[in-house]
């Protein structure tokens, strides 16, 4: 009897949250979500669950039998300002009330709310977060490790904080995209690293808005391929399935979710590359040569190498653009061929 009333006790001390989520476009990805969202290992009745939707699919009908969802639909927004106004749209508004990121394209584990909770609980700092995270890469097959950067450093995907925070801090409204740094005031603020083996398995794929296979570089010290499986993470067969076999076929098919439709933001990735090239040049970073046509060799200027960039940049979109044409093709002809067994069959 004892055990239980302590129990209760404990159970009525445990704090609210907020679970954030801004999407766009992401229809494919809310199955997952939303039963990784219910399998949560905290009580239900002390969560709350805000969307931000500013796509143009709006996915508002997937949500209909989950009685703790606050759903928004709202015009497109700059990354920036739908976190801020996710905040602003938190019904739990208490200083130690906490709020947890998931993102709508990512697999977050069911001890995700729970182990921010009791580390964020247990200790003065009022972010938490995985400055060390685990990619799948779908496309190769492979897992990668990336990180840690820094005591006071995480992706946003795995923020977790006490609203007090937001007392002292909020996004640039204007961000694009890498809004952590400003949130986080160059990273600052005092911090708790969460486990991440609890907290996220970030899920490379076509329709990602940066492609991480950038990130893979054998001179990145804080990249490493990793021997972890998505088993690790993902124990619920029919979630594993979902995100390894299920995804890459729903997105091929999924035009909306396409990057193209975010032309500001790729217009942004692209003048931080032209940053970081100016940027290591002034530092005497090693030089690009290229080799003429007579055997020579020449380095090339900044403004070569920023043009060189910008126009990889424009072949990769056509290319993209070229290969939804042809899958709309493939997709048109199989149901031409289909429609004609069909007729053959009854005549």
């Amino acid at each position: 009897m004892r055990k239980n009333k302590q129990n209760k006790t404990n159970f009525k001390k445990l704090p609210r949250v907020s679970i954030c989520t801004p999407t766009f476009n992401r229809r494919p990805f809310f199955k997952g979500l939303i039963d990784s969202v219910l399998a949560q290992k905290y009580p239900k009745d002390k969560i709350e669950w805000i969307i931000v939707d500013d796509g143009t699919d709006k996915i508002e009908d997937l949500l209909k039998d989950i009685p703790f969802v606050k759903y928004i639909s709202v015009e497109k927004m700059t990354l920036g300002r739908k976190r801020n106004f996710m905040h602003e749209q938190c019904s739990f508004k208490n200083d130690d009330d906490i709020i947890v990121y998931m993102d709508d394209d990512d697999y977050y584990p069911v001890e995700r709310i729970s182990h921010s909770v009791e580390k964020l609980t247990g200790c003065s700092a009022l972010c938490a977060g995985s400055s060390e995270i685990y990619i799948w890469f779908n496309t190769l097959n492979k897992m990668y490790r990336f990180g840690p950067y820094g005591p006071n450093h995480s992706t946003a995907g795995t923020f977790a904080f006490k609203r007090e925070l937001l007392k002292q801090t909020s996004y640039e409204d204007n961000a694009l995209l890498a809004e952590e740094k400003h949130f986080l005031k160059n990273y600052t603020i005092p911090f708790v690293q969460l486990d991440p083996l609890k907290t996220i398995l970030v899920i490379s794929h076509e329709q990602n808005t940066f492609d991480k296979r950038r990130l893979i570089n054998p001179e990145n010290k804080q990249c490493h391929e990793s021997a972890l499986v998505p088993s690790t993470f993902i124990k619920n067969k029919e979630l594993l399935d979902f995100y390894i076999k299920e995804i890459p076929p729903l997105l091929e098919n999924y035009q909306a979710g396409s990057v193209l439709n975010k032309p500001e933001v790729l217009a942004e990735i692209e003048k931080k590359d032209r940053e970081r090239m100016i940027q290591s040049q002034s530092q005497g970073q090693p030089q690009v040569t290229i080799k003429n046509p007579d055997g020579t060799t020449r380095v090339l200027q900044t403004g070569e190498i920023i043009n060189a960039l910008k126009n990889v940049t424009n072949e990769t979109l056509e290319l993209r653009k070229h290969n939804e044409i042809l899958n709309n093709e493939l997709k048109r002809l199989n149901e031409v061929i289909i429609n004609k067994n069909i007729q053959h069959y009854f005549i």
